[in-house]
């Protein structure tokens, strides 16, 4: 299986070598399983057992398939990794979720030429997973088996043949009052991060990459970073009185470029970073946990079912819906279905002008 894509701080590493505890050791990640194993801090010694690894793990079923002239599932994973994604722009979360499930894959039948894949192969590598996984086996499983349709390589889908499974939803609603209990016991910026989010409706991720220099012309402007290929991805927040008080209340006496931004207790460089004072979405994610469960309410329920970050924005949206408002806009919930933002042949950005007016309590 082809490794994924090298980031700058690992160019100097072979396939599936990455530097960990800030560059003072090494990991070895399995391009199967995907685990991480520690191979010490030696540079040259780590090298060379990836090398090694990589030579017994990832040449197998390819020299297989190359001896019987076949397309295995593996090569046809790869040819698709580096033409058919690249053309897709997928989110990161999104491409993450591939590469797990093509992992898989690859482990269950990886060696199998791509018209021998069967129903069975396909219902036993869902079995034992939960809905939510079986279901991302199947929507990836069937995409791969669509486009080797495309390719002339098989004349069926068997991932089609299989059910999809009914996926319950777990995590329970955050209440107004649960919501104002952890704002009470956030730091400023979960403050902030949590009063945006509430009065704008935006993911996580945009909420942390929202600038200052993105508030301009009496408004606030989003490229929501999952749907920006699509009309309701470019938002023009209109300014009131209810959004004003919040960004106001962004600024301190930190410079930095982020509305949601904090002084870390040692500067760490991360991947992607662009100023010492951003955060990470899934540090918004990690601490509004940690606070959450000093809730009471919040502590008492079963660790799969107590509302993450993300449920602000459900909350939001219920109470923007008893205000007698839409929110389905500002939130942008249209499908990928509606007419994309661009127009063909045209750079221009069709902004969507809408209102963020819930007064945060």
């Amino acid at each position: 299986m082809s490794p994924r894509p090298r980031s700058r701080r690992n160019k100097d590493l072979p396939a599936n070598l990455y530097r960990a505890n800030s560059g003072k050791s090494f990991q070895y990640r399995h391009p199967v399983t995907g685990k991480l194993h520690g191979v010490g801090s030696d540079k040259a010694e780590a090298v060379k057992a990836a090398k090694q690894l990589n030579g017994i793990l990832m040449g197998g079923t390819d020299l297989v398939g190359t001896v019987l002239g076949k397309v295995t599932v593996q090569a046809h994973i790869d040819w698709m990794r580096e033409n058919s994604l690249p053309e897709r722009e997928y989110a990161a979360s999104t491409l993450e979720m591939y590469e797990i499930r093509w992992r898989q894959m690859v482990a269950a039948f990886g060696g199998k030429g791509m018209d021998e894949v069967t129903v069975k192969d396909m219902a036993d590598l869902m079995e034992g997973k939960t809905p939510r996984v079986a279901n991302q086996v199947r929507q990836v499983a069937g995409d791969t088996f669509k486009v080797a349709i495309a390719r002339g390589l098989m004349d069926h889908n068997p991932s089609e043949a299989t059910l999809k499974r009914r996926e319950k939803k777990q995590r329970k609603r955050l209440t107004l009052a649960q919501f104002k209990s952890i704002r009470a016991l956030a730091p400023d910026w979960l403050v902030n991060a949590m009063s945006l989010a509430l009065i704008t409706l935006q993911r996580r991720e945009d909420i942390v990459n929202i600038k200052f220099t993105d508030i301009r012309d009496d408004a606030l402007y989003v490229i929501q970073h999952k749907t920006q290929k699509y009309d309701t991805g470019y938002l023009k927040i209109r300014m009131t009185p209810e959004l004003d008080k919040v960004l106001k209340k962004c600024r301190d006496d930190l410079a930095s470029p982020f509305v949601i931004h904090r002084r870390p207790q040692r500067k760490v460089k991360w991947d992607g970073q662009e100023h010492w004072t951003q955060i990470k979405p899934e540090m918004a994610t990690r601490t509004f946990k940690e606070i959450a469960e000093k809730v009471e309410s919040i502590k008492a329920m079963p660790e799969e079912e107590r509302p993450s970050f993300h449920e602000i924005r459900a909350l939001g949206i219920k109470l923007y819906k008893d205000a007698g408002a839409d929110p389905q806009q500002l939130a942008g919930h249209a499908t990928a279905k509606m007419t994309k933002n661009y127009d063909a042949d045209h750079d221009e950005i069709r902004w969507v002008e809408v209102t963020a007016d819930l007064k945060v309590i």
